[in-house]
């Protein structure tokens, strides 16, 4: 999945829990959007730097359920009040259904191999290669991201971000203008 759907999807999810219950109200938009991206922060920079020569993969580390199931647990052990934060971290293996890509989700429990990308060119053209491929190969992707578009959009409509002050609001304060 393309991160403007992670994040589409995510903050979609905490405005929804927002308006039905007064969970996570002091929730900042702004590090829940780093949050559901951060395992792709975390991977694609360590595969550019190093590890894409090693192991043919840009999902790496932050990509496996060992830190998918850490994250939470030392969330809750040290700033339980942060959860929103490991949950929308957490959101990033939902949305890319990480489960699929065994060798990478139970790493280092099957081995120490990742789940494999494209073998050819640079780092850079091979990650987007994959992207490419994925995407032409796979039609049920662009579902997602349409779903994903219309989560953003409607997050959007409901939230009147069009205009100029509530934008700001949301901007300068990490929070929605209710």
């Amino acid at each position: 999945m393309l991160p403007p759907s992670h994040i589409a999807y995510t903050v979609a999810a905490l405005d929804e829990i927002q308006r039905r219950s007064d969970v996570f109200d002091d929730a900042d938009y702004r590090w829940v959007i780093v949050a559901a991206v951060a395992p792709d922060l975390i991977d694609k920079p360590l595969a550019w730097a190093y590890f894409y020569r090693r192991y043919k993969s840009a999902v790496l580390f932050a990509h496996t359920l060992l830190v998918h199931i850490a994250v939470p647990l030392l969330t809750l052990w040290k700033a339980p009040q942060r959860m929103i934060y490991a949950l929308a971290f957490n959101g990033h293996a939902m949305l890319d259904r990480l489960w699929l890509f065994q060798n990478t989700w139970y790493w280092p429990f099957r081995g120490w191999q990742f789940h494999v990308w494209q073998k050819r060119g640079s780092e850079q053209e091979a990650i987007g290669l994959a992207y490419w491929y994925a995407f032409t190969r796979r039609p049920e992707l662009w579902g997602w991201e349409l779903g994903g578009m219309i989560a953003g959009l409607r997050f959007l409509w409901r939230n009147r971000l069009w205009e100029r002050e509530r934008l700001w609001h949301l901007v300068r304060t990490g929070r929605l203008k209710r």
